[in-house]
């Protein structure tokens, strides 16, 4: 015990700490050498450096206030240094190697918070692989790999407004402080709006969008003044695609009710005329020309889709009526009960479609939908071969031992091959007739 009392503690260089206890003089020579070591660290000393760093991350331009400081972020001391050294640019780790040592010897936390809080203010832009990052999408475990950068000079209050009104064009609202943020929304509205406003023909060409995704390249307030710079081209710009995207949302459904008209319009003189016509849409993108031709040529074809359909009803109807005619005047026909009559009539299909409503657009498309104008024409040329189907299961019912005869085909120019044909034809009937009744 006497020993130790006695014992005495030097610094390096040799300067003895005064004290009376041995470990009081310990701890006065630890902590002066700490402050030798370290000289700016009460710079940054202070807990609550990660709740600047959270606060910055949310958007809080004054997240300084945390440490106790509400003045301008370029004038806080951590802030200051650190812009010094980032100078024309600096990865994060290189940051934090710095800062980390002597004579700083700050805690991560600081320097993390300080870069955020500048990134958020303005005065520092970051990249992330490459790619501007804002602050919000920075977690803190990747501040070592982004790279830091001295931006310009903050935006002045009516620099600010233009932008508010600029990106209000296109539907991005800003909030004080968070103009990066709205100017991010604001180019991904553009490039988007440019998207609507052209296409696939006949739609107009798409807009360029490289100068869009030239301004997506910068960040901080080099991309604010950038775009400031060009607001008048941009606001020319969102006005005239939105007034293509609109015009283009209008014409749109009328063009695609054109081409169904003129899908079921094919084979009719009216389909390929207006087709055509739509044709050289196609070429010069014109769905936003004017005049707008797609309500006239939609007209014609509706007008001709119309008669096609009416007249085809009509000849399917007298067709349905004809084969009634022949049934009812068949004695064979005659000869079946009603519930034979009525069983043939619905395997063969004898019973005639009703006619379909065609005073409107919508109806004729309704009524081709359900069943084009091939169907029907095949229909009505099926007609005669359902009613004969009819009358020969009618015989087959009513003598069930007849044989179908098919007679023999020919082409024949002249009484005499007529003359021929018929004495063929008789022995060919007799010889059939030989083993029972024959169908004709």
């Amino acid at each position: 015990g006497h020993i130790i009392g006695g014992s005495k503690v030097f610094l390096g260089g040799g300067q003895e700490v005064n004290g009376i206890e041995l470990a009081d003089k310990a701890q006065d020579a630890a902590t002066s050498a700490l402050e030798r070591l370290f000289p700016q660290f009460s710079e940054a000393d202070h807990a609550n450096w990660g709740n600047v760093f959270n606060r910055a991350k949310s958007g809080d331009v004054g997240a300084l206030s945390q440490v106790g400081y509400p003045g301008d972020v370029t004038k806080h001391p951590v802030c200051r240094r650190m812009l010094d050294l980032i100078g024309a640019g600096k990865k994060g780790k290189e940051i934090h190697e710095a800062f980390k040592s002597a004579p700083f010897g700050w805690p991560q936390d600081a320097i993390d918070g300080a870069l955020l809080v500048m990134v958020v203010a303005g005065n520092l832009r970051a990249t992330l692989n490459g790619q501007p990052v804002q602050a919000s999408a920075l977690p803190q475990n990747q501040v070592g790999v982004a790279s830091f950068y001295v931006d310009v000079p903050p935006l002045n209050v009516q620099q600010r407004l233009d932008l508010k009104a600029l990106f209000q064009k296109a539907g991005v609202t800003t909030q004080n402080g968070k103009e990066p943020e709205a100017a991010a929304q604001f180019l991904t509205a553009m490039l988007a709006l440019a998207d609507s406003a052209g296409g696939e023909p006949p739609r107009p060409e798409p807009p360029g969008k490289q100068p869009i995704r030239d301004f997506q390249m910068l960040s901080g307030n080099a991309q604010l003044l950038q775009i400031h710079a060009a607001k008048e081209i941009l606001a020319g710009s969102a006005a005239s695609w939105k007034k293509s995207a609109d015009g283009i949302g209008k014409r749109w459904p009328a063009w695609e009710r054109l081409q169904c008209f003129h899908g079921f319009a094919q084979g009719l003189p009216e389909g390929d005329s207006c087709g055509k016509s739509m044709a050289a849409i196609l070429e010069q993108r014109g769905l936003l020309a004017e005049p707008d031709v797609v309500p006239e040529l939609t007209k014609q074809l509706t007008a001709a889709l119309r008669f096609a359909l009416g007249k085809l009803q009509d000849e399917l109807a007298g067709a349905f009526v004809l084969g009634n005619e022949k049934l009812a005047a068949s004695e064979v026909w005659a000869r079946l009960k009603d519930e034979q009559r009525a069983a043939l009539t619905a395997t063969c299909h004898l019973t005639p479609p009703a006619k379909a409503p065609i005073g409107t657009d919508d109806e004729i498309l309704e009524a081709l939908c359900a069943r084009p104008l091939t169907d029907r024409r095949n229909l009505l040329d099926a007609v005669p071969q359902r009613f004969g189907r009819a009358l020969e299961e009618a015989a087959r019912l009513a003598s069930p031992e007849a044989v179908r005869v098919l007679l023999p085909s020919a082409i024949i120019k002249t009484p005499a091959e007529l003359d021929q044909w018929l004495v063929g034809t008789r022995k060919l009937v007799e010889e059939k007739l030989k083993d029972g009744p024959v169908i004709l």
